[in-house]
């Protein structure tokens, strides 16, 4: 293109960039158990359009995350 001429929309490629994204999630255990956090992934994983099964549950075995019952 010369300069000052707009950009020809034939001659243009769009990208992705960063690959497609991902979703964090943070949780936190209960007295009464995980029931909520449980309800709540539920719908957002129906929201994004995913399941259980599209899904990597992780832990990351900090004793801070840990309660004093389970330790």
């Amino acid at each position: 293109k010369k300069p000052g001429e707009s950009l020809s929309d034939r001659l243009v490629e769009g990208i992705q960039k960063f690959g497609g994204g991902s979703l964090m999630m943070w949780g936190c255990m209960g007295w009464d158990g995980v029931g909520i956090l449980e309800d709540e992934l539920q719908n957002s994983l129906e929201d994004w359009g995913k399941t259980v099964e599209d899904v990597v549950f992780q832990q990351d075995n900090d004793p801070k995350h840990t309660s004093k019952k389970a330790k």
